[in-house]
């Protein structure tokens, strides 16, 4: 395809589209640059351990709805799962009136579950921050 001076004929069919500088979960989005603060920074200065011991994987249950697991490695030591999932409410809310609306959204509909496990890495052994599945795949 190819334009010159005036715009030709646009054919083109765009699928599979993704944004990977905002999450969005229930119709709610958060910042890429939030979500990077709260797992490198926030948790670890609160719960401890470093930006490698938590990540968030966005999923859809089994009959369609959004889920988000967030995992903590157990290196980490012992963490009270329902103050962790607050805190990440928290920091989810602190900016904007649609950052609150987001957290709440998140919360009151039990999207959040916390789990006790090494976060998932990439062929080349990287941690990313977010690791979103589509349904029918397993990462």
């Amino acid at each position: 395809m190819r334009l010159r001076g005036r715009a030709e004929r646009l054919d083109a069919a765009l699928h599979t589209v993704r944004s990977f500088e905002k999450l969005t979960v229930g119709g709610m989005n958060l910042l890429d640059a939030d979500l990077i603060w709260i797992l490198d920074e926030m948790l670890p200065a609160r719960f401890g351990g470093g930006p490698t011991h938590y990540q968030l994987i966005e999923e859809q249950g089994p009959g369609g709805q959004p889920r988000l697991r967030l995992l903590v490695d157990p290196v980490v030591g012992p963490v009270d799962h329902d103050a962790l999932a607050e805190a990440f409410f928290a920091a989810v809310s602190r900016g904007s009136g649609i950052d609150r609306i987001t957290a709440l959204t998140w919360q009151t509909g039990g999207i959040l579950t916390v789990e006790r496990r090494a976060p998932e890495s990439t062929r080349g052994d990287k941690i990313l921050h977010l690791v979103s599945r589509s349904p029918g795949r397993d990462g």
